[in-house]
């Protein structure tokens, strides 16, 4: 690997994981707003999933504008929106003002990940790809165990209100030092620009994006779209609420609670890069197979967490659904980048963005209105057993081609 592609490699797997400090910070401290604002389980599932509704609202824009423009200008523009809306949150004091927030924190945080799939689809050929991905996003891990920890111990000890602004603090100086220090000139290359060999697709041009999504929305993206639906729903029902279920099942400390359930994407550092290498070097490019073993064994999991209550055995079954979760999630975006055109990686990114965080948002507000309903988290594991079967039938209906040929 040359230089330039490992200067690509850690500049997306820096900036991609403070976004993060940004997104997740409000999991670990629920019960604190729940107690200090008097608000329901289902009110606080409104304001996660206000966030969410906006987040998927600028996927399929981020990712176009990303082709249009160059990826770096969008993720620089998105990221001062989230450290603002953090911010705005930090001050709020009723659920009307918590939603507006969340909400701008969600177009914000919706303009970091489309572009990253550009990076890697300009710089990356179809075999590294996997692997690519894999290394990139175990800065998720690394950095949602961090945002667990840390906003679980400043909350605990400063109020929750720190959390919110002390986010920012860390992020803005980030965003700058990647506007300034890292340049790649090929990152600022709008792809209407850089692609002018015969070989390439027609330029894209501003009248486009309607003819954009047009080959972008293909069958088979649609299913994948509809499997990685699942996946959100899964991985953010427990991303948003395992720290609540730990400390209200089992009576620990908010810092342990969130400690136990940092474990969940703290095994993709291991599972994340292992799932890139499974796809790219043992099943040859092959995506399905590696995605189908990933959601039955969440599937099985998931299933015995639901009806199992000791402790300390559940502490395994969510490291082992974290495992899997972050197993086969960057293959969706490879497989992705398999289907769509070739300088349309942005705009597909995009659209699976609104596939799957469509799944994020109906789960964290529905999980919420379970959890009140039925006084229980059970209801809410089981019905994560119903969408892991739904994205396996999706994911086993696309008939995968292997690499592209346009």
């Amino acid at each position: 690997m040359s230089r330039e592609k490992f200067k690509i490699i850690l500049y997306c797997w820096l900036i991609y994981g403070f976004f993060y400090l940004n997104r997740l910070n409000l999991s670990p401290v629920i019960p604190l707003i729940m107690s200090d604002l008097e608000i329901s389980h289902a009110r606080i599932g409104l304001i996660g999933a206000s966030f969410y509704a906006f987040y998927t609202m600028i996927q399929l824009p981020a990712g176009y504008l990303s082709d249009l423009f160059g990826a770096r200008k969008i993720l620089f523009a998105g990221g001062l929106i989230s450290a603002f809306s953090n911010i705005i949150f930090s001050v709020g004091s009723g659920l009307w003002h918590l939603i507006p927030s969340q909400c701008l924190n969600g177009l914000g945080q919706g303009c970091g990940f489309s572009p990253i799939i550009k990076i890697i689809d300009q710089h990356f050929p179809f075999s590294q790809r996997g692997r690519v991905l894999g290394l990139v996003m175990t800065s998720t891990a690394v950095f949602n165990v961090a945002v667990f920890f840390l906003a679980g111990y400043i909350g605990q000890t400063f109020g929750w209100r720190a959390v919110f602004w002390s986010a920012p603090l860390v992020f803005i100086p980030v965003l700058f030092l990647f506007k300034t220090k890292m340049r790649i000139p090929s990152l600022d290359i709008p792809l209407k620009e850089a692609l002018t060999e015969p070989s390439a697709p027609e330029t894209i041009k501003l009248k486009s994006f309607i003819r954009t999504n047009s080959l972008v929305f293909s069958r088979e993206l649609c299913l994948l779209g509809l499997g990685f639906f699942s996946l959100c729903y899964i991985t953010y029902s427990n991303l948003i609420w395992l720290p609540s279920f730990i400390f209200e099942s089992y009576h620990v400390s908010l810092v342990q609670a969130s400690f136990i359930a940092a474990l969940y994407p703290l095994s993709g550092f291991v599972s994340r890069p292992l799932g890139g290498y499974i796809s790219d070097v043992i099943f040859k490019g092959k995506r399905k197979q590696t995605i189908l073993i990933g959601l039955f064994a969440i599937l099985v999991s998931t299933l015995l967490l639901a009806r199992i209550e000791d402790f300390h055995i559940n502490i395994y079954f969510i490291i082992l659904i974290g495992f899997f979760d972050n197993l086969i999630g960057p293959l969706f975006f490879a497989w992705m980048l398999d289907l769509v055109p070739n300088n349309r990686s942005g705009s597909g990114a995009g659209a699976l963005q609104f596939f799957g965080h469509t799944g994020t948002i109906l789960s964290i507000y529905f999980s919420g209105i379970i959890v009140d309903v039925f006084q229980s988290y059970r209801p809410f594991f089981m019905i994560l057993c119903g969408i892991s079967i739904l994205g396996t039938i999706s994911v086993c209906l696309i008939s995968e081609r292997g690499e592209k040929k346009i």
